[in-house]
C-alpha cells in the first residue's frame, strides 16, 4: 500500500464552522423559494386561462408552506446544534486532532498552507485550553533541508519553493 492510501481522511475538519455554513445555505434555499412564490403569483395575474391561473396559486401557496416549514426547522435546529457545539470539547479537540495531522503530514509544497493550519490549530487549542507547544514541536513538522547561511536565523520550516517558516510564533513567511 502507497503512502497515499495510509493518509488519513478527512471529511469535516472545523465541523463547528460547517454546521454554521450550513444553515446559511438552508437560509439561502428558503429565500430563492420565496422569490419562487413571488414569481408564481406574478405569473398567475398574466394568463386568461382560469385553470391555469388557480394552479399557480395552489402551488404557490403549497411552496409557501413548505419555505414556512424550512425555516421553522433551520431557525430550531440552528439554535438546538450551534447551542450543543459552542462549548462542545469533544468537537473541538477532534478538529484539533485532524488538524495536528495535517500539519505533521504537511507536503512540503506551500508554507503558507502550513501557517494557515499552525495558526487554525493555535485556535483550535485555545478553546480546549492547551497550548501549540504541548502538542506538536517544531522539528515534528516536515521540512526541506534548511541551509546552513538561513539556519542562522529563526527559520523554521522551508518548503519545496525556498518560502521559510519563522518567527517565535510560526506565523512568519
Amino acid at each position: 500500500m502507497t503512502d497515499e492510501f495510509k493518509k488519513p481522511v478527512f471529511f469535516s475538519a472545523n465541523l463547528h464552522d460547517d454546521l454554521s455554513h450550513a444553515f446559511e445555505d438552508l437560509e439561502k434555499v428558503h429565500s430563492m423559494l420565496e422569490q419562487i412564490v413571488r414569481n408564481m403569483e406574478e405569473t398567475a395575474d398574466l394568463p386568461e386561462n382560469e385553470a391555469v391561473r388557480v394552479y399557480l396559486r395552489d402551488t404557490a401557496d403549497l411552496v409557501l408552506g413548505q419555505a414556512d416549514a424550512l425555516e421553522k426547522w433551520t431557525t430550531t435546529y440552528e439554535n438546538a446544534v450551534c447551542e450543543q457545539l459552542e462549548n462542545n470539547h469533544l468537537v473541538y479537540e477532534r478538529d484539533t486532532y485532524q488538524t495536528l495531522t495535517r500539519v505533521l503530514q504537511w507536503d512540503m509544497v506551500d508554507v503558507r498552507q502550513l501557517a494557515r493550519w499552525i495558526r487554525e490549530l493555535k485556535e483550535l487549542t485555545a478553546h480546549i485550553g492547551l497550548t501549540l507547544p504541548y502538542l506538536l514541536h517544531v522539528r515534528q513538522i516536515p521540512t526541506e533541508p534548511i541551509p546552513e547561511d538561513v539556519a542562522k536565523y529563526p527559520v523554521f520550516v522551508l518548503d519545496r519553493q525556498g518560502y521559510c517558516l519563522c518567527g517565535m510564533g510560526l506565523d512568519e513567511i
